[in-house]
């Protein structure tokens, strides 16, 4: 009996350890930053700002539930922090829980009902769950708190493009930009919508999406694009080049120019922008599927052959990579 008793006591102070363990928080977690704020967690556990650092290095790791569980911590401790709320929705919407993210949006808009970041979050959401209607109404009310709002305005263009609405998105960017001549994703789009009109405007957006911002290689490569589409192709190339020196990783500047130079019939200079893809961007099928083109023209079945068959492990959807591999296998 006495022995019964006293393994009774050992398996309840075992149970009562190891609930005291999990509230501190385990102490490594494999990660040194992580591992750091613990260590500060377990001699300050009653910081809300602690487990929000923690969070946001859990959620940087996209490990999304150890995210939730640390804000959910932080906000029983401070629940009026906005910051929390913020990236426990993104916490949920990247954990596959789109109601929780709103929800969680909701709850920090009854605290603070008129707070335009936290509205601007809430119409992202909402844009994102291709809610367009309710992320507009949520602008709107963004607008009006503040009229000079150029973000809000950006993203109203945002959802008038995709429900579209082609004439109030436009209105809505060329706003945004008077706002604020910084939003280069803006001049960009204005540039794609004006080439879709076929309007030579587009070249002028794209260049001051360059002149918002000179190293931003999504406005050099547009500009650069809209040239190769529009015959400039010694104005292209040199943008690519440009590019390509600044932003090695930039795979599309070698796609597309190694298609201008297969174009041109410089066929080793395709070549070799074709296989730096390869190089630079392993998982991109293009470049596998491009210089098989190459090499096939070279008369290089078998280098060919490698290059489909690795294109089509890549992406076996394209109909251009299937054919070009069941041609030559059946040559």
């Amino acid at each position: 009996m006495r022995y019964i008793l006293n393994l009774a006591l050992v398996l309840l102070v075992f149970i009562i350890s190891c609930k005291s363990d999990v509230s501190k928080g385990l102490d490594t977690f494999g990660d040194q930053e992580i591992d750091a704020i613990t260590n500060q967690i377990n001699t300050d556990p009653k910081n809300a700002g602690l487990y929000y650092q923690r969070a946001q290095k859990f959620y940087e790791k996209s490990a999304y539930d150890n995210a939730i569980l640390d804000l959910r911590k932080a906000m029983s401790i401070d629940s009026l922090n906005p910051d929390f709320y913020h990236l426990l929705s993104d916490a949920y919407l990247d954990y596959y829980n789109s109601k929780e993210a709103l929800n969680t949006m909701m709850k920090v808009l009854t605290i603070y009902p008129e707070r335009v970041p936290s509205l601007l979050k809430l119409a992202e959401l909402k844009y994102i769950l291709e809610d367009y209607d309710g992320s507009i109404l949520t602008l709107n009310e963004v607008v009006r708190l503040d009229a000079q709002n150029a973000e809000g305005y950006f993203m109203l263009g945002m959802n008038f493009r995709s429900l579209g609405d082609k004439v109030r998105a436009m209105n809505a960017y060329q706003t945004a930009v008077e706002m604020d001549s910084g939003l280069t994703d803006a001049w960009i789009i204005l540039g794609e919508m004006y080439e879709e009109k076929k309007d030579p405007k587009a070249l002028k957006y794209y260049e001051s999406a360059i002149l918002s911002n000179p190293i931003s290689m999504q406005a050099l490569h547009a500009k650069a694009f809209y040239l190769q589409n529009h015959g400039d192709i010694p104005g292209a190339q040199k943008l690519y080049r440009e590019i390509i020196t600044t932003d090695k990783s930039y795979g599309d500047a070698y796609l597309n120019s190694g298609l201008l130079y297969l174009e041109t019939d410089s066929i080793v200079r395709a070549y070799e922008q074709f296989d730096l893809l390869t190089g630079v961007v392993p998982t991109n099928y293009m470049g596998y599927y491009m210089r098989g083109v190459v090499n096939e023209k070279l008369g290089k079945k078998t280098e060919a052959l490698k290059d489909y068959e690795s294109a089509y492990n890549l992406n076996k959807e394209d109909k251009r990579v299937q054919d070009a591999l069941e041609v030559l296998k059946n040559q």
